[in-house]
This record gives structure tokens, C-alpha cells and sequence, in this order.
């Protein structure tokens, strides 16, 4: 299995799943920084734990050339991240930083994607493309973690050193 496979895998399963905490809504003030990272950030962490989970196995698959059977962790993972962004989108950010956000959150849209096409890829026994979507997903986690750098996330952060 490629680096950047390896890595881009990593990647996207920092950034996904969806057994996902309840996250009490704002009140009728607006939220600091402070107060925003405190409601997504177990969000993230839930995402992460669970990430674990999904993509258990999903590197020995790919290396025993088990594609299609590997397509099925990131057939599942898709599934739950969009969950998890629909819930990352209802927090509401704070004003002065609601571009910020929202760009970090068309990032993570664009993360989701590449994870279902590498699925598709996988199922359709396509290592090679099922590569090059990783690539892609490895630089727009990069750019997502540049977006959100002062923000002080921690699960938040897209970190696949947590799954190699």
C-alpha cells in the first residue's frame, strides 16, 4: 500500500464517523471561540473514537488486496461523517469567525466526498484511483487544518499520526 494511501486514510478517519454526542444549542447569546470549541470538540472526539471502530482492519485489507471488502469501511465512514457535519453545522459560530467556519466546514463536505469515492474505487477494485483520491483527501485535510490552525482544536484537527 502507497504512503499516501496510508496517510490519506489516516487523514480521513480523523476527520469522520458519526456516533456523535448530543450538543445542547446556543442560548439566545452568541458564542465565543472558547464556548464554539467546547460544543464541537466532542463532537470531533466522538468522531474520532468511533473512526477507530469503522476503519479497524481496513489497512490489512487493502495490503492482503481485499479492495471490495475494504470499500465497506468507507462506504460506512461516508455515512457517518455526513452526520457528523450535519451536527458540526448546527453549532453556531461565533460572528467573527463565521467565514472562517464555514470555509473548514466546505473542507469537510469535500472530505466526505473523497472518502465515498474512495469507497467506489475500492468496490470497483481500483487501487490506483482509490490512491489518488487519498492524495487529494490527504492536501484538503491540510487545508482544512490550516483554516481552523488558531482555533485550537484537538480532535478537531485532522490527525492521522492517531491511526497509523
Amino acid at each position: 500500500m502507497g504512503k499516501h494511501f496510508k496517510r490519506g486514510l489516516g487523514a480521513f478517519a480523523a476527520a469522520l464517523v458519526g456516533i456523535v454526542v448530543a450538543v445542547p444549542m446556543a442560548g439566545a447569546g452568541e458564542l465565543t471561540r472558547d464556548e464554539y470549541l467546547a460544543r464541537v470538540e466532542p463532537i470531533c472526539k466522538a468522531n474520532t473514537e468511533a473512526n477507530e471502530k469503522i476503519f479497524k482492519g481496513a489497512k490489512e485489507e487493502v495490503k492482503a488486496k481485499e479492495l471490495k471488502k475494504a470499500s465497506t469501511h468507507f462506504t460506512r465512514a461516508t455515512v457517518a461523517f455526513e452526520k457528523t457535519i450535519k451536527q458540526l453545522k448546527a453549532v453556531p459560530p461565533p460572528a467573527a469567525d463565521a467565514a472562517k467556519l464555514g470555509k473548514w466546514i466546505g473542507y469537510l463536505e469535500v472530505e466526505s466526498s473523497f472518502l465515498g469515492k474512495i469507497g467506489k474505487a475500492l468496490a470497483a477494485e481500483q487501487k490506483a484511483q482509490a490512491q489518488t483520491f487519498s492524495v487529494r483527501l490527504n492536501r484538503n485535510s491540510n487545508l482544512a487544518n490550516n483554516t481552523v490552525l488558531g482555533f485550537g482544536f484537538d480532535y478537531c484537527r485532522i490527525d492521522p499520526s492517531r491511526f497509523s
